[in-house]
């Protein structure tokens, strides 16, 4: 059998040339057509070749989805400054407000707001402790009644309200350590021991600075992620300069601890913590 080789050793070179003046003869041919010569023939640009696309455009479901705002539930007795808190937090006036002793807040209202790029709600509830039914605008059993709901709403697995991200216990500088526990056991230690919390002092215009260093002693037996010891009142011509200093102080004080101690969000919208509580027990009344 012949090799490679062999075979291509035996092919006539008149063949080869032929073939060689053949291939030279049609290369010099002239695009008649376009009126070109030789030279610009040879020369002229190849049109690129067209590849359609296989790849499809990329889906809204490869679209990464924002974080959720987080909820900020505020709760405490009634007339400490609440809804003065959150629009300390907003800074602006979101809620309404009262310098009266009875709560102006008659059931739990929802606020959007925006603190440094991240979304956040904040929950303002109806004052706990104002009284019985027929002396106060919403009766103590009322009040309590209502944030036992919203807390398991919110609390509820798959909840399209989105959970809980932090509780602001709301005090008043004068309060007792009996009053301050009451409500702290009865909302917090027996439900939600995994949502964090932290406590808020309100009505401190004058020793914002030194409160908690002389009154820390009131808080045994609770646990607070953070403080907060603020001045409720709102900026006005009429204040004095420190006073409006201190309220100013009192925002971002307000501020800082929603956004340092919220639970963190993770890239693809759940929550690295795991379940924000265990299912409360709470009885209705």
């Amino acid at each position: 059998m012949s090799s490679y080789s062999d075979t291509y050793s035996k092919v006539p070179l008149s063949t080869v040339d032929n073939q060689c003046i053949y291939l030279k003869l049609k290369a010099q041919l002239v695009d008649h057509a376009a009126g070109g010569t030789l030279t610009e023939v040879q020369n002229r640009p190849r049109a690129p070749a067209v590849v359609q696309s296989t790849s499809r455009a990329s889906s809204s479901t490869d679209v990464q989805t924002p974080p959720r705002a987080r909820n900020i539930v505020i709760f405490g007795e009634t007339g400490i400054g609440k809804s003065s808190v959150i629009n300390a937090i907003a800074q602006q006036e979101l809620a309404k407000a009262s310098n009266d002793g009875p709560g102006c807040t008659l059931d739990s209202q929802r606020y959007p707001v925006d603190i440094n790029g991240q979304s956040f709600v904040l929950i303002d509830t109806a004052g706990l402790d104002e009284g019985p039914k027929g002396i106060a605008r919403v009766p103590t059993a009322t009040a309590k009644k209502q944030l036992k709901s919203l807390l398991r709403e919110l609390m509820k697995p798959g909840s399209s309200s989105g959970g809980i991200d932090l509780l602001v216990y709301c005090v008043r500088n004068t309060a007792t350590s009996k009053a301050m526990i009451g409500n702290y056991n009865t909302f917090y230690s027996g439900a939600c021991q995994k949502i964090p919390i932290v406590v808020v002092v309100t009505r401190l215009e004058r020793d914002m600075e030194s409160w908690w260093d002389l009154n820390k002693g009131k808080f045994n037996g609770m646990q607070f992620r953070d403080y907060a010891c603020v001045t409720t009142l709102q900026g006005s011509p009429d204040n004095s300069d420190s006073i409006n200093r201190r309220i100013t102080e009192s925002s971002d004080i307000l501020r800082n601890l929603v956004v340092n101690n919220c639970l963190d969000p993770a890239v693809d919208g759940s929550w690295s913590t795991g379940p924000w509580c265990r299912s409360p027990s709470w009885s209705e009344d």
